[in-house]
């Protein structure tokens, strides 16, 4: 009877990873948000982590690029690599590792601008 409770309990955690829930781990939603005004010069995002290339899409003024995984502690890292025509910046926008989360509740909104990218108002990265 044993064997047949473990076998339903990982069964379905198995079909609970495969859908919309993370079951155990909390999942982390990204956006990183194109708030360069006055700008005809395109803005690139190449997000990825170590198991994941999310492509390297062009975000318009005003539009944004948005995407969620399943936090692994102390494993899952995602950065970004924004590159607006001569300047570049790295940004981390998730880490497991962080002492201080500055997501809200999950939720990680990049504000990129001319002077850098953002989050809660504050600046997390400057372009190079």
């Amino acid at each position: 009877m044993a064997k047949y409770l473990l076998l339903s309990f990982v069964l379905f955690m198995c079909l609970l990873h495969e859908g919309e829930s993370c079951f155990i781990f909390r999942k982390i939603h990204v956006s990183v948000v194109n708030k360069l005004v006055n700008s005809d010069t395109p803005l690139s995002a190449h997000c990825y982590s170590r198991n994941d290339d999310l492509g390297n899409p062009t975000i318009p003024l005003n539009q944004e690029i948005n995407f969620s995984f399943c936090m692994a502690p102390i494993f899952t890292l995602f950065k970004c690599e924004l590159v607006w025509g001569e300047r570049t910046s790295t940004v981390v926008v998730y880490s497991a590792a962080w002492r201080v989360d500055p997501c809200d509740k999950g939720k990680c909104v990049y504000y990129v601008t001319e002077s850098g990218t953002y989050i809660d108002n504050q600046l997390w990265a400057s372009w190079k």
